[in-house]
């Protein structure tokens, strides 16, 4: 494209009254009417012929190239100059030439048809120089936006270098704040675990105290009421007597003496005084009624009378002896088989342990103590690791190329999207780009940030972002972002040149050149 100062000088209006006119054939530009004069022979512009000048635009095609009728229809490939002036000229071919349709806009190219054409080239010129005149303000603009990004640029780079420091420096006193605190629970925790066994063993042990005391005084009452013979709540000296196990000197009756000995004073006694007084003297010797003396343990076997062969054996008959008896005793219906026992509702399950006691003071002042030390060591950890992630994301940050002088960084952790009739476009610059269906759908990943993919004299104009969501039997979607120079920052389409190919385009102050000064435009 030619600069735009150039394109303004080539719409300028047609020359003033006075100017000098260079006289050539129609059809011919000024820069080819040295080959036309009229005072010679022509030469076609191929060199294929030399034909007298009479002959050009003759209406008769003499040159292979059709340079001899640049002003008729003649040749099918000649070339008929539009001089347009006060707007582009333009070159059409000169099978167009009078053929009833207006080509030029200065209605030269219809001088034999009688077609009304109309000379529109100063109102066409007019609306071009306003609309360079406004795209040369939006990029002076623009530029001039562009400078100031520059600057935040520069001060936001060093503003973050700065934070990244404050960061790592922080980050080394928390890292030895870490290590204090562990080794400072780790202290805590040990006294805290040492209380908190020692407790549980003293409990432990007072429960397992109490089963036995209440696994006692269950015995206790039993022996009470098999000894109240009569019933009435008492047990009495007499109902000793008849009682022979409880015989203390070892002649095999219980004396009158030897009762009264164990009943004490007052007599008789009722189920607490036995429990209380008697029972602790007599449980060694008590026996109840039908449980004879415990019998001896027998002997134990030598070793060599039974080999482990032969025990084994006989543990595999009576195994097999006792599930034949189970299949013989299990005939009969399978409903009475599935029929669980009655249950009666006084019949209660195994009792849950007691919860255990709440802990003593000192124990609880040492659990404090350690979950203080619990605590302030979490705290420093989550700051330790917020302080890390922090001072990656600066490093990923600072290490990105955001342009020649920093311009880009702007666009860095921002989103811009656009809708179509169908999908809403997402671009995160230097993240990713996605699509997203507009009336509800999963979101497709169009590429993630790859690098910068502009010619080799304008790299920053134009970013590549790869590896998206694959295509069904394709390849993985891929994305190249456009951009182009605007006041503005914003995406302004999309679309799918090729298949999971993309193109997006950007407009962004960042892409803006620098201007052409007024010195420059006044000498073109």
């Amino acid at each position: 494209m030619l600069p735009l100062p150039l394109l303004l000088l080539l719409l300028v209006p047609p020359a003033l009254p006075g100017a000098v006119e260079v006289t050539r054939p129609r059809g011919v530009s000024l820069s080819n009417h040295h080959f036309y004069e009229a005072s010679k022979p022509f030469t076609c512009l191929d060199g294929s012929a030399t034909i007298a000048f009479a002959w050009v635009n003759d209406d008769y095609c003499d040159c292979r190239d059709g340079s001899d009728e640049p002003g008729t229809a003649a040749c099918p490939n000649g070339r008929f100059h539009c001089t347009n002036a006060g707007y582009r000229p333009q070159n059409i071919p000169s099978a167009h030439v009078n053929d009833g349709v207006c080509d030029c806009c200065d209605a030269t190219d219809e001088y034999n048809s009688g077609a009304a054409c109309e000379n529109t080239c100063k109102e066409l010129g007019r609306r071009e120089r306003e609309a360079l005149q406004r795209r040369a303000e939006v990029e002076r603009e623009g530029f001039r936006i562009k400078q100031r990004l520059v600057q935040e640029a520069a001060a936001g780079r060093q503003e973050k270098q700065g934070r990244l420091g404050g960061l790592q420096e922080a980050r080394r006193g928390l890292e030895q704040r870490v290590g204090t605190l562990r080794a400072a629970k780790e202290a805590a925790e040990e006294p805290e675990r040492a209380a908190k066994e020692e407790q549980r063993r003293r409990w432990e042990a007072e429960q397992r105290a109490a089963a036995a005391a209440a696994q006692e005084a269950a015995r206790a009452d039993e022996a009470f009421a098999e000894l109240d013979a009569d019933g009435d709540g008492w047990v009495t000296a007499a109902e000793l007597r008849a009682r022979p196990e409880l015989d203390a000197d070892g002649d095999g009756t219980v004396s009158e003496d030897e009762a009264q000995a164990l009943l004490g004073d007052p007599t008789p006694v009722d189920a607490t005084a036995f429990r209380d007084r008697i029972w602790a003297t007599i449980k060694h010797r008590y026996r109840p009624q039908g449980q004879a003396e415990p019998p001896p343990p027998p002997p134990e076997p030598p070793l060599e009378e039974t080999p482990p062969e032969e025990e084994e054996e006989e543990e595999e008959e009576e195994a097999e002896e006792e599930e034949e008896e189970e299949d013989d005793g299990g005939e009969g219906p399978e409903e009475e088989l599935k029929v669980p026992p009655p249950q009666h509702p006084e019949e209660k399950g195994p009792e849950e342990p007691p919860p255990e006691p709440p802990f003593d003071d000192a124990t609880q002042a040492l659990i404090d103590a350690a979950q203080r030390a619990r605590e302030e060591l979490e705290e420093a950890e989550r700051a330790l690791k917020e302080a890390e992630e922090s001072i990656r994301a600066l490093e990923q940050e600072l290490a990105f190329d955001f342009g020649p002088q920093g311009e880009f960084s702007y666009l860095y952790n921002q989103c811009y999207e656009l809708g179509t009739s169908e999908y809403i476009y997402r671009l995160c610059p230097f993240k990713r780009v996605s699509q997203k269906p507009k009336h509800g759908g999963a979101e497709t990943n169009l590429g993630t940030w790859g690098a910068w993919a502009g010619p080799e004299h304008d790299r920053f104009s134009a970013m590549k972002y790869e590896h998206g969501t694959g295509c069904w039997q394709g390849p993985n979607r891929a994305t190249t972002v456009k951009l182009s120079c605007g006041t503005e920052t914003a995406v302004t389409a999309t679309t799918e040149p090729s298949r999971c190919e993309y193109l997006m385009e950007l407009v962004t102050p960042a892409a803006c050149h620098t201007p052409p000064s007024h010195e420059d435009h006044d000498e073109l």
